[in-house]
């Protein structure tokens, strides 16, 4: 019990520097569209992706075609290679996106991965062959279980089929790998990891929110990253900057309740820049950071942060972490349940 207190404590304060020679090595490389972004292992088994991945979500917000296809063809340009979507995005229009703008040019050089919310064997059964109908493409290269939000959720996803499915669709070859995502309580994400283990199983990635305010509120850094790394998992950092919600900016998880003037600006109010956000989070042991783009602008921005990313001390990150104490929590990270 000793060796794992020891192992966790150690894991929370890895960086970069020093854990990611072991797990998920940067390398430099390039293809045929030019010059790929640093890459980091993705799964246990050595396949790697691009340290930066773009989010599904946006690329798509604007419903606009001609938009979503110039973002997608700016981020092969810019080495972009891992590609996020769900079934549940704006009712399969972001994954229809990719069918139309990015699977059919790119579809042998990415990394594509998509998501079901389904609660039932039959529904997520349903859910995988619509977004491989709508994507164009035989097999996606990671799908998951999305948005986990309780232990009664994980239980009845389990008891209603889901995960048998998730099972079946890897053995099948429609999902290569296979992972979970959650974002209200890294609680959830342990209850899960330990169905999993009481049933001789794994999977390959878990995806859940990492920012500066995270490590004092509810903590995923601390509370579920290091069972994840100990198991060898692939992790797939989001919310990098609280869907918005740090930036003052409401968005399709923020209560109605919550007044436009509680929902702070922390780069405003503090002396931390945008770039920094991003640069804590690639500075821990994760696989990849997944970032909602709506203009080429803020893809070429979010990507210019991981081309001159450089090392941070932990001086530096506890820091990151102090200056965002004061905003930590109910609005900047509306998505997180007290459990």
């Amino acid at each position: 019990m000793s060796n794992r207190r020891d192992f966790l404590k150690k894991a929370t304060a890895l960086s970069a520097s020093t854990f990611l020679s072991n797990w998920a090595l940067s390398a430099v490389s390039n293809d045929k569209y030019g010059d790929v972004l640093p890459m980091r292992r993705i799964t246990r088994d050595g396949t790697k992706s691009t340290a930066f991945t773009l989010g599904g979500y946006h690329h798509a917000k604007s419903l606009k075609p001609a938009e979503a296809e110039k973002l997608i063809d700016k981020a092969m340009q810019l080495g972009v290679r891992f590609y996020d979507n769900a079934r549940g995005y704006h009712d399969g229009t972001a994954e229809e996106y990719y069918g139309k703008f990015l699977t059919p040019k790119y579809r042998d050089d990415i990394f594509l991965m998509t998501k079901s919310h389904a609660k039932t064997g039959e529904g997520v059964r349903e859910h995988l062959e619509a977004s491989l109908s709508a994507m164009k493409t035989g097999h996606v290269d990671l799908w998951q279980m999305h948005t986990i939000v309780s232990k009664e959720d994980v239980d009845n996803r389990i008891n209603d089929g889901v995960l048998d499915y998730f099972l079946e669709a890897k053995a099948q070859g429609k999902a290569k790998y296979i992972g979970f995502s959650c974002h209200t309580n890294p609680k959830v994400g342990i209850y899960f990891l330990e169905q999993l283990e009481s049933r001789g199983l794994e999977f390959d990635t878990c995806q859940m929110p990492l920012n500066v305010c995270d490590p004092n509120f509810e903590s995923f850094r601390d509370g579920l990253l290091p069972a994840l790394l100990e198991r060898e998992y692939g992790v797939i950092a989001m919310k990098t900057m609280g869907g918005g919600g740090m930036l003052g900016r409401r968005f399709d998880l923020t209560p109605q309740d919550y007044k436009d003037e509680d929902i702070l600006n922390i780069v405003q109010l503090s002396d931390l820049t945008h770039a920094q956000l991003h640069q804590f989070v690639y500075s821990l042991p994760i696989s990849t950071l997944c970032s909602g783009c709506e203009t080429v602008e803020e893809l070429e921005k979010n990507v210019k942060v991981l081309r001159n990313y450089k090392d941070l001390s932990e001086a530096d990150l506890n820091q990151f972490v102090s200056l965002a104490k004061p905003f930590a929590g109910k609005y900047a990270e509306c998505y997180k349940r007290v459990l």
